[in-house]
């Protein structure tokens, strides 16, 4: 399953672990994509009839999710680029759109920092999932 939300605004707050701040808001971030990959678990044998079979609920499931913003230095943004360079997992909560949110561990797999015009400076970043994800 894959969905492409070219230039949608997202809604992203990262949990700090201490428990007593509140969520960082990541303002200004966009959703260049989202995609759910299930690894197959295949079970197959004779009495199939040469129909290949799966296994249901097997396999790896990984989400991934493709952000991207104009930098601007929030406490959120500096969280979030600390996680990618330490490789921290974070608990973060996407609003995707007005129907579709997700909740969950997150490790930034790549983060890229641009400076692209009239010196502005943009990211793009790569969430995956590294735990279950809630889907709301």
């Amino acid at each position: 399953m894959s969905k492409t939300l070219l230039g949608n605004d997202c809604l992203l707050r990262i949990h700090v672990e201490d428990g007593e701040t509140s969520p960082l808001l990541v303002a200004g971030v966009r959703v260049s994509s989202w995609s759910i990959t299930q690894e197959e678990v295949e079970i197959t044998d004779s009495s199939d009839a040469g129909w290949r079979r799966l296994l249901t609920g097997a396999g790896v499931r990984d989400l991934q999710v493709q952000l991207e913003g104009l930098y601007l230095g929030s406490p959120g943004e500096l969280h979030l680029r600390g996680a990618a360079l330490s490789g921290t997992i974070v608990f973060c909560e996407l609003a995707l759109d007005q129907s579709t949110a997700l909740r969950g561990e997150f490790i930034a797999s790549t983060y890229r920092l641009d400076n692209v015009y009239n010196e502005e400076s943009t990211y793009a970043v790569t969430l995956r999932s590294a735990g279950p994800i809630t889907m709301v």
